[in-house]
């Protein structure tokens, strides 16, 4: 049986700086957490360009089937990352503060914690005996002892080299993907996300545009196959590739239509019960939102999201006397080339209060926002897939979503369209979900019952389209 090296290398970077999994991290983790059940557990390897050896090394992945390897502070072990700050309860918020400033703010808290001052943490909407926890459990691990050895140690021609992230950016990594091809003689399989890059270059910053069109055509010499993650990407991808004279396969291997925390394999999937005490475990400052219905956009604050068009048509709304509205709750890290839309909610004061921004939410928070939202917004110009779609339909909750690219192979049925380019579209498909409970019951009602995709069946194809090299 040919061993499956799964690379972490865009990974390592990635918690190396930031304290929870987003949109493509998330995905590769959720996919290769699964998959690793699938495969029989002593062939499968994580293997990462260490930056500071030069080398390309590989480590076995956990044979422990508890092994929770969607858990941010269990992959920083195995991967031999020291985990950031941020990752303290109530650190992530604080994302701009600089270094010291950050380690001085621990250092407080832990001598509130050895004082046991709930009052002090209580005022900062956090719980004394989750730092305590948090803390122990930092202070407490201990680096994998399963060695981490050379690539070309524990590898033989056949073999795959999979890659579900980010195969394009990280420094020095391509070069070893070419060695992994033509001196190991491995099958080099990589999972395009989306073609954004070339397809919708006006949506990317800087030089992205070149520098993805660069690597895409270089990779048709060392790459063995490609997997999109949707039909709509599939069609990019293979146009872009047969521009290069490239025979190469192409195999769809759609996402998921799950939640954010997905029950472990074995367990039959639900829509994302709530825990009893989930809103007693919320900031007080999110748990206030429920007061009055809101509406959830989801994902990174940038240009391609429309986010400046949806604003717009809220702010139209607001003016319409007499209409009951709820209040529109954007979630999610700053991103780029979003000046329209920071510009209109400074000077409208967040629509006069009928917007709320909640920066880079944690799981939790976003979980309950999704829990206890009418209906969620995904108005994008383009998507290779649409996470926030699938997550909306985990919990149960309907959505106003565009009916371009990959958008509808998540929405389905279940969801109202709308055409991202026109304002009167999107305030019309809102108004259909806003002004007709019975309509959005009904939505509802067909998401319950309906099989939803998981993570699950994700990494099931995702192994079936590997093996079949």
């Amino acid at each position: 049986m040919p061993r499956y090296v799964f690379d972490v290398t865009a990974l390592r970077q990635h918690l190396s700086r930031h304290s929870q999994l987003t949109g493509i991290q998330r995905v590769s983790v959720m996919i290769l957490d699964r998959a690793r059940r699938d495969i029989d557990i002593e062939n499968v390897w994580l293997g990462y360009h260490d930056r500071v050896t030069k080398e390309y090394m590989v480590c076995p992945c956990p044979r422990d089937s508890d092994c929770d390897l969607t858990d941010y502070r269990t992959l920083c072990d195995v991967l031999r990352i020291k985990p950031t700050l941020r990752s303290l309860p109530g650190m992530d918020v604080s994302t701009e503060v600089g270094g010291v400033k950050r380690q001085i703010t621990v250092w407080t808290r832990d001598l509130h914690a050895l004082l046991g001052d709930k009052r002090y943490f209580t005022r900062r909407n956090l719980f004394l005996e989750d730092w305590r926890s948090a803390r122990a459990r930092s202070s407490g691990m201990q680096s994998t002892k399963k060695a981490h050895k050379k690539l070309d140690a524990v590898v033989q021609p056949g073999d795959r080299l999979i890659l579900l992230d980010n195969a394009w950016n990280p420094k020095g990594l391509e070069a070893w993907l070419v060695q992994a091809r033509t001196r190991l003689g491995l099958n080099v399989c990589i999972m395009i996300h989306d073609l954004i890059p070339i397809v919708r270059p006006q949506y990317t910053p800087g030089d992205m545009s070149q520098r993805f069109h660069d690597w895409l055509t270089r990779s048709t010499s060392y790459v063995t196959c490609y997997m999109a993650n949707s039909d709509n990407t599939g069609r990019d991808l293979r146009q872009c590739v047969g521009k290069q004279k490239a025979e190469l396969p192409v195999k769809v291997v759609p996402l998921a239509q799950a939640p954010l925390s997905e029950a472990k394999p074995g367990v039959s999937h639900e829509h994302a019960p709530c825990p009893k005490d989930d809103a007693v475990r919320i900031p007080d400052h999110i748990r206030t939102l429920t007061k009055v219905p809101y509406v959830l956009v989801v994902g990174t604050l940038e240009v391609r999201k429309n986010l400046w068009q949806i604003a717009i048509v809220w702010d139209r709304l607001r003016q319409n006397a007499g209409r009951p509205l709820p209040k529109l709750v954007f979630a999610g890290g700053y991103g780029w080339l979003n000046n329209d839309f920071d510009k209109l909610m400074q000077a409208t004061g967040q629509l006069g209060g009928w917007a709320e921004i909640i920066p880079a939410p944690s799981d939790n928070i976003l979980a309950f926002l999704y829990r206890n939202c009418l209906f969620t917004i995904t108005a994008s110009f383009y998507e290779g897939w649409g996470l926030p779609i699938g997550e909306s339909l985990a919990y149960g909750k309907t959505a106003v979503v565009s009916e371009t690219s990959a958008m509808p192979e998540v929405g389905g049925d279940m969801v109202e369209y709308c055409d991202p380019h026109s304002l009167d579209s999107i305030e019309a498909a809102c108004l259909r979900l806003i002004d007709d409970p019975d309509h959005r019951i009904r939505l509802e009602e067909k998401i319950a019952l309906r099989h939803l995709r998981s993570w699950n069946d994700v990494a099931h194809d995702m192994v079936e389209a590997v093996q079949e090299l």
